[in-house]
């Protein structure tokens, strides 16, 4: 059965332009999208960029421009970015949009209705902030999240001590509802050992947290209906996460369309029925997206989002929406960082030894979009997908880059398409061959290497795509690619250009060849969602119909076996190999803002 699939990304901000850090976080998405699309699953792809707070205004301000022209000159460097990558959303969302900023209002109207938990008391309350506050990551700082120096550890800055009138979400009083949460759904934050961190920092003790900030110009007003509220704007991080919601039509209840779905219909694991929600809202009444509803809906909504940003979609993100009356989210997936490896020559710094985060406030950022122009933007997307675990760390240099993309897309799948279709244009006229006689084989080699190689196939053609929905992205390519390996293996044995000489082996030249062009078609099926552009110019070069994203069920399925000849197209090279020396020449660092 089709499944109704909601991913989000986290929207970046505009302070900016674009880094591989960004690019890495929406290739994954977009692969994960491209997948369930091509599974058949009815699929929205929602990313965008994030344009108020004191750093947008600051950096409008040094470009000496006014804040909505500085945002939106800079989405579009981001938008622009994104159609380099081949990212294909399905809409891209700015905060500054107009429904954006009254669906924030309307957020903010029904906290300051909704009562706490355990006190009884307003979710939210105006007092005094006394504390730390980083400008780079807009939030509130404790001394135990500073390194032994004071500074925030992603931005490497001392935070600044503030004194100010906000108003305050009571966040500490959601401990056990999330909590309660979490351990009856344990994939709602995934990986497991993010999700301990998460069940950690919650056990600790959660802290009411900030949703305004005083004189603060460019941001969302706090609506009228809050005394007191005159001259504050709403805290970034309360404004940034309804994106999410607002973006699919919230606070109108079209938005269930996505964030909900009914049974048997989610996305994937995690979800959590709507009337859960009931005893843990904290006004203890239905809110409006279960009320009247003829049958329970489920949780639909997967976040895909960065380590650094954890606590606020996995903590304050849950416990707004349970104090507003809304079903969380279905799953919060956590990746983690694309690390900057130096290159060989270079002196590391100190700490740095394992590879140093990217980071717009450290100046150490690497453009994607540069990448892509001189190495095409498959390479990048498939280093970023294979070489990195979808689930932890990776490192970057154009060093290791190069050397990736050499070794496994231009040295073992470019050369087996490349000879492949050569040896069929040279020995067949370009026709594929309708010989299927594996019983031909006279090598015992040959015979092992085919049975390795039909082996490998079955086996991806179930890896493949259960690795896809476990989002398991690196593995899923591993599976994809060990059939490549097999098939390589299998030419290096069957030697087909050998065969070719002698007229009482066409069976076996015929049926190798017929297996390895079965082999390039799944191969061209399963990694399209990773590099669906050279998948694509293979499946027209293999002269198959469709598209390569068109196939699912049987067709997704291995058939070696006899088939009717098609015309192949001319052989090319998918993935030339690029020269290191060459390629050190490539623009890496990102052009600053302005």
């Amino acid at each position: 059965m089709p499944r109704r699939f909601y991913i989000t990304t986290a929207i970046d901000y505009v302070n900016g332009r674009p880094h591989l850090g960004h690019a890495f976080e929406k290739v994954i998405a977009d692969a994960i999208a491209r997948f369930h699309r091509q599974r058949g699953d009815v699929t929205y792809f929602l990313t965008g960029t994030d344009e108020h707070g004191q750093k947008i205004a600051r950096a409008a301000e040094q470009a000496g421009q006014e804040p909505q022209a500085f945002v939106d000159q800079m989405s579009k460097t981001f938008i622009a970015a994104w159609k380099a990558l081949d990212i294909t959303y399905d809409q891209f969302i700015r905060t500054s949009d107009k429904r954006h900023e009254l669906a924030v209002q309307e957020l903010m109207r029904r906290l300051s209705v909704a009562r706490s938990p355990k006190t009884g008391e307003p979710a939210i309350y105006e007092g005094e902030y006394v504390g730390l506050y980083c400008e780079g990551c807009e939030g509130f700082k404790s001394e135990k999240e500073l390194d032994e120096k004071g500074r925030c550890p992603e931005h490497r800055k001392k935070p600044k001590e503030i004194k100010e009138s906000n108003f305050f979400f009571r966040l500490s009083e959601y401990d056990e509802a999330l909590l309660r949460h979490i351990e009856a759904h344990p994939d709602f934050i995934q990986p497991g050992y993010r999700r301990n961190e998460v069940v950690s920092l919650i056990k600790g003790g959660l802290e009411d947290v900030s949703v305004s900030r005083p004189s603060l110009t460019w941001g969302v007003p706090l609506p009228d209906e809050i005394e007191g509220g005159e001259g504050h704007t709403v805290y970034v991080w309360s404004d940034a996460l309804l994106n999410y919601l607002s973006a699919i039509g919230w606070p109108q209840r079209a938005y269930t369309k996505w964030w909900l779905a009914k049974e048997g219909e989610t996305g994937g694991p995690g979800a959590a029925r709507q009337d859960e929600f009931q005893e843990l809202d904290g006004q203890g009444r239905p809110g409006a997206a279960w009320a009247g509803t003829g049958q329970p809906l489920f949780t639909n909504a997967f976040h895909l989002i960065g380590k650094d940003i954890s606590r606020f979609h996995c903590a304050l993100w849950p416990a707004m929406l349970l104090a507003a009356g809304v079903p969380l989210p279905r799953q919060v997936f956590i990746h983690g960082f694309i690390l900057l490896r130096k290159e060989k020559g270079e002196e590391a710094g100190k700490g740095d030894e394992g590879g140093q985060k990217m980071s717009k406030s450290l100046g150490n950022v690497v453009d994607p979009v540069a990448l892509a122009e001189r190495f095409g933007a498959d390479a990048l997307r498939f280093y970023l997908i294979d070489a990195v675990p979808t689930d932890g760390d990776g490192e970057f240099s154009l060093e290791m880059f190069v050397e990736h993309c050499n070794t496994y897309l231009a040295n073992k799948l470019g050369n087996l398409a490349s000879r492949t279709v050569k040896l069929v244009h040279n020995g067949f006229a370009g026709e594929t061959p309708t010989e299927w006689a594996p019983e031909s084989f006279q090598d015992p080699a040959v015979r092992e290497a085919f049975a390795a190689l039909t082996a490998a196939a079955e086996e991806a053609a179930t890896g493949v795509p259960k690795a896809y929905d476990e989002i398991r992205l690196d593995e899923a390519l591993s599976s994809a690619w060990s059939a490549v390996e097999r098939a390589n293996e299998f030419v290096d044995r069957a030697r087909p250009w050998d065969l070719a000489k002698d007229p009482a082996r066409r069976a076996e030249l015929g049926t190798a060849l017929g297996a390895l062009l079965e082999t390039l078609r799944l191969v061209a099926i399963w990694a399209w969602p990773a590099i669906p552009s050279k998948c694509e110019t293979l499946w027209g070069v293999l002269g198959l119909p469709g598209t390569p994203g068109e196939q699912r069920g049987a067709a997704a399925r291995p058939a070696f076996g006899a088939a009717p000849a098609r015309r192949l197209g001319e052989p090319v090279i998918l993935f030339p190999r690029v020269d290191l020396k060459a390629a050190s020449g490539a623009p890496a660092a990102a052009p600053k803002a302005g």
